[in-house]
């Protein structure tokens, strides 16, 4: 089987080919400017695929920029399904959303039926980019995905988990962070890149489902964790400017339906998860 996967390069389209492989099924990179429609028809032209994964968005723009959020997060994704629809009529396409449709009033283990709030231009590309995404639902086989947090190997210092890491390894000597005791879901970019391949190639999945793990942990319980790997304790100062207003207590995602869909699926443990992003970059 060949998956077409957009985002190929980036951070979890890397971890996403090796899955595929994993499985039995060849990765085949779509590159292609997703605000250019004549790109992406000689894209999907030139090449031959069973699946497609697409990872390619917007995550980070300067906020005086938002408008790149929705010519890539949603606009380029209707370019892009509107040449698959053409092109490749039937093709199983798995769509990776974001968590944060929910938004910030959401508490808890969220399941795929909670309403949706999103609270900032990224999240509300992505609520967008699914709503829209369902006209073309009668011609093409769509997976939509929403993803809770995760980390792994090769992620920016930008998100949170990868840089108290980097503090570790460099030994810094201070880590100014938010609301320590605030627990979230954090998943391993290894877990979600399989979740990402088994969905592509599976018979049958549902329309939407979360990838998450279930499991809450504390920004406090890192800190210790991270401690116990490097034997290393920097002082961890609490920066106003990074603690939330109204930030909920626990946040996480109900893997429930994942969990049906994929029951022999393996998520590692948080531990696991930072001694190897520990161990790489200390290599």
């Amino acid at each position: 089987m060949r998956v077409a996967v957009t985002g190929a390069d980036g951070f979890t389209g890397r971890f996403v080919a090796a899955a595929l492989a994993r499985h039995g099924a060849t990765c085949v990179p779509l590159r292609a400017d997703l605000r250019d429609p004549a790109a992406i028809e000689r894209a999907v032209d030139t090449m031959e695929c069973d699946r497609l994964i697409h990872l390619a968005a917007r995550a980070f723009v300067d906020q005086s920029d938002w408008e790149a959020f929705y010519a890539v997060n949603q606009l380029g994704t209707f370019h892009l399904l509107d040449v698959l629809a053409r092109r490749r009529p039937g093709l199983r396409c798995i769509l990776a959303s974001s968590a944060q449709v929910y938004g910030p009033g959401a508490e808890g283990l969220i399941g795929e039926t909670a309403s949706t709030a999103p609270a900032n231009h990224y999240a509300v590309s992505k609520l967008a980019m699914e709503l829209g995404a369902m006209r073309w639902r009668d011609r093409l086989d769509l997976v939509v995905t929403r993803p809770f947090n995760y980390t792994g190997v090769g992620q920016h210092t930008d998100y949170l988990v990868s840089k108290i890491v980097d503090h570790f390894r460099r030994r810094a000597p201070v880590i100014e962070l938010g609301n320590l005791y605030v627990k979230r879901d954090f998943g391993d970019v290894r877990a979600v890149a399989d979740a990402y391949a088994r969905l592509a190639i599976a018979t049958s999945s549902p329309e939407l489902l979360n990838i998450c793990t279930g499991v809450v942990h504390s920004i406090d319980n890192i800190l210790s964790i991270m401690t116990q790997i490097s034997g290393y304790c920097p002082e961890i100062v609490v920066n106003p400017k990074f603690v939330r207003v109204n930030d909920v207590a626990v946040l996480g995602g109900d893997a429930g339906r994942l969990r049906v869909t994929l029951p022999d699926w393996a998520i590692p443990s948080l531990a696991d998860t930072l001694t190897w992003m520990y161990e790489a970059a200390s290599n």
